[in-house]
């Protein structure tokens, strides 16, 4: 390392790794409590609200490690980086994608690290990523990046280096993360590029900053590029960095022409035999002193909670909640369209086709953009004949068809469609198979299929499963913007199998004396009638889902019939609305409050013959006050929704457009 600091300021870091005391020690040699960084990761309890320190005896551990979102507050810590070293052979090329190529990954955030070595062994002529950083808050302290193409993903929340090693050719340090380096050494190891940032819009907080670093460089014959953007608004900033005499004179690389006209890239007071700026392309940017400053460590990284990562500690990092996220399975769906077109798009569509089971179909409750190691996806893929739990329920199947479309269009907007664009349509196609053949000739849908015994083969509307399926199939059919891919016949068949769904929703609508009100959560295939799930979901009216039914309905075509259903459902919200109550949380315990200027609320179940509200626990025993069950499940269930307020609110923009 040739970064010189303050010799203070080393005592202090190296203090800080040796008295520390250890939750775990790791040591290859079988003198600490566990062999492998991956064992010792696996005992941090999930969601740990202290820091947990890894302590990592000198050595070469040759392991494939992830840190998941569900961990975070985890420190590794070593005595050398040159003798502690966390090392994987494996390229993108055999990963699948960039991103499924990393040697080690952290998705926990206020992630914490000093005195190790992140390498992927793979060398030259593919991607092949040492560390992915996927966490807010991380810090890295006297650690060295070893790669060559794509070595360090700083790929989202805020990252900070301090005194860190990286070195690579090839866009090795590339990602969307707000991240600065500060006082770090970036060595190009060839002819090629050193940044290659992502940003979506001008004023996304993210950026990769060289603060007070040094650029040095072997091997070398053309020159080597400061950074070029990954996509149109990426940002790089150099302050007082040294840059080598191999840094090319014009400095920066456009990689599509049009994005010197969004990118940023900047310079601000570079020295050494590298900073030329009168040479630099005319479209990079040249800061000044107000500029630069907003660009320091405890100015870029504060985000809304103030973060600065050299005052804050373990005991400021517990009590403030990070400040950003990264892209989870909850949110898959709304991301900016560019980012369909991104690695870590395909990466996370190559997983959903990994999790895809035989008959098309997907099992629930399952993060399928989590992260995952290389043997984690061979046993998930080892298990695709098993159909048993392959299910509509909680969002799934549709859900992971919805992603893929996505996946699938933006893929053909590219000049060069990516090879793994036929996986995708065939996954879809699959798929929409499954749901189709789902079906029940009454036009319903089971929870599971094949059917599985018990309440699931009910037709099922709770946790809108119907509805989600219905949805999806009358986009295909209407041949939306995404589903433009879908032939013909799958277009026909998915409006066939709207048209049923959409007769026996009406008729499933219940009426209560010659009046129809709103619907139940499921129903039994066969007779049509309301029909219990669980101990606590009775044959009732539902308020929730029922919104979800409303809604869908608003987008078909008005029919006398369908206007009907709509008129009905709203009478029934405004006249079983209730006022002057509130549903609150307090310290893990729900309660009604009185307040009288509270927004109206629906309980989720009513009782059919007398449209009372109705709450029950697992004893299957009907109470009409919320507080009679026990507190099991009066905490855990949406015993209140507010919804039908949306609902209203949007009623009359329908009225006015039917007429």
């Amino acid at each position: 390392m040739r970064i010189v600091i303050p010799i203070l300021v080393l005592l202090l870091l190296v203090a800080g790794v040796t008295t520390a005391a250890a939750d775990i020690v790791v040591a290859a040699d079988g003198s600490g409590d566990v062999r492998t960084v991956q064992q010792a990761v696996d005992q941090v309890p999930d969601n740990n609200a202290s820091r947990f320190v890894i302590r990592i005896k000198p050595g070469t551990y040759i392991e494939q490690v992830r840190i998941p979102a569900s961990k975070p507050l985890i420190a590794f810590e070593g005595i050398d980086a040159a003798k502690t070293v966390l090392t994987y052979n494996l390229s993108a090329k055999a990963a699948g994608s960039t991103s499924a190529s990393y040697s080690f990954y952290v998705g926990g955030s206020d992630f914490r690290a000093e005195n190790i070595t992140f390498q992927n062994s793979f060398g030259q002529g593919s991607q092949a990523v040492a560390a992915l950083v996927d966490a807010d808050r991380a810090v890295f302290k006297n650690c060295r990046f070893l790669g060559w193409q794509d070595t360090l993903y700083a790929k989202s929340g805020r990252q900070y280096y301090m005194n860190c090693y990286i070195e690579g050719h090839v866009d090795f340090i590339f990602g969307q993360a707000a991240a600065v380096f500060d006082s770090c050494e970036i060595h190009s190891k060839a002819d090629g590029y050193i940044a290659a940032p992502m940003r979506f819009a001008d004023d996304e907080p993210s950026g990769l900053i060289f603060y007070r670093s040094k650029l040095t460089s072997s091997d070398t014959k053309q020159g080597v590029y400061l950074g070029r953007p990954w996509r149109d608004y990426g940002r790089v900033v150099y302050i007082d960095t040294e840059i080598d005499a191999q840094i090319r004179p014009e400095g920066w690389h456009h990689w599509e022409p049009q994005r010197e006209k969004t990118a940023f890239l900047a310079e601000y007071r570079s020295t050494g035999p590298g900073a030329n700026n009168a040479a630099r392309v005319p479209w990079a940017r040249h800061l000044t002193d107000a500029d630069a400053r907003a660009f320091e460590p405890q100015n870029f990284l504060k985000g809304s909670d103030g973060w600065n990562p050299a005052k804050a500690d373990d005991k400021w990092l517990t009590s403030h909640r990070p400040s950003q996220s990264a892209v989870s399975w909850g949110n898959i769906l709304k991301q900016k369209p560019g980012w369909y077109q991104t690695d870590e798009a395909a990466r996370i569509a190559d997983q959903v086709i990994v999790y895809q089971k035989n008959n098309g179909g997907w099992e629930k409750n399952i993060d399928m953009a989590a992260m995952l190691t290389s043997k984690e996806l061979d046993a998930i893929a080892a298990k695709k004949s098993d159909v048993t739990e392959t299910t509509i329920d909680n969002k799934a199947t549709y859900t992971q068809l919805e992603f893929l479309a996505k996946m699938i269009t933006a893929s053909k907007l590219k000049q060069s469609p990516p090879a793994n664009l036929p996986k995708y349509v065939d996954a879809f196609f699959k798929g929409f198979d499954y749901l189709i053949a789902a079906q029940y000739d009454n036009g319903g849908w089971p929870q599971y299929w094949p059917l599985k015994k018990g309440y699931y083969t009910h037709i099922t509307f709770n946790d809108d499963a119907m509805i989600g399926v219905m949805s999806l199939l009358r986009d295909v059919a209407r041949g939306s913007s995404d589903y433009k891919f879908v032939d013909n016949a799958r277009r026909e068949k998915a409006a066939k199998a709207v048209a049923k769904g959409v007769a026996l929703t009406l008729k499933l609508q219940i009426e209560v004396g010659g009046k129809k009100t709103i619907w139940g959560q499921q129903y039994d295939e066969t007779t049509l009638k309301l029909a219990w799930a669980r101990k606590y979901e009775p044959p009732c009216l539902t308020a929730g889902e029922s919104v979800g039914i409303v809604r869908f309905l608003m987008d078909e075509t008005p029919t006398p019939e369908i206007k009907d259903a709509i008129e009905a459902a709203i009478e029934w919200y405004k006249a079983n609305q209730l006022n002057g109550i509130r549903w609150v949380r307090t310290d893990g315990q729900n309660a009604l409050v009185k307040d009288p200027s509270a927004e109206p609320l629906w309980a989720r179940y009513y009782e059919v013959e007398t449209m009372k509200p109705i709450f029950l626990g697992r004893d299957s025993v009907i109470h009409y006050d919320v507080m009679q069950i026990e507190p099991e499940r009066r905490n855990g269930y949406a015993w209140y929704v507010s919804t039908p307020n949306s609902l209203l609110a949007e009623y009359p923009k329908w009225k006015a457009k039917i007429k």
